[in-house]
């Protein structure tokens, strides 16, 4: 009995250590009004059109906004995220599909005309707490 439970114990403690923390600092806002709306992928094939792991709307006040996201497994990660300067929930674009409104990639990546590639926004998410920057373009 005693054995099960260090067992247990060790597992959950384990499990425990293996989480991460994320804050996102988001710089360059030129307007205060509007949502940060970010999404966090934790592979290359839903980067490329599937599903987030986690996702957020925060209410920009300011020329910073901060993003956290808890107990996410630790691993390989990238975000996305657009200012929604309008409020209307999507990503606005010109008639060419480029980006009307500000947005921004994990490591600030770059697209070459679309988005960045999972291989230059991915980064590394350590047990505990991570903070990641990003510029708005």
């Amino acid at each position: 009995m005693m054995m099960t439970a260090m067992i247990l114990a060790a597992c959950l403690g384990s499990a425990a250590q293996d989480e991460a923390n994320l804050t996102v600092h988001v710089d360059g806002f030129s307007e205060a009004r509007g949502a940060v709306m970010m999404a966090v992928f934790a592979s290359a094939e839903s980067w490329n059109g599937g599903d987030p792991v986690a996702g957020s709307r925060v209410e920009v006040s300011g020329d910073t906004v901060t993003v956290s996201f808890s107990s996410l497994p630790a691993g390989d990660y990238a975000i996305r995220m657009f200012h929604d300067v309008d409020g209307d929930g999507e990503l606005n674009v010109n008639l060419m599909g480029i980006p009307s409104e500000p947005f921004a990639f994990s490591n600030n990546a770059r697209g070459n005309f679309g988005p960045a590639s999972w291989q230059d926004a991915v980064f590394q998410l350590v047990p505990g707490e991570n903070t990641h920057s990003l510029d708005l373009r």
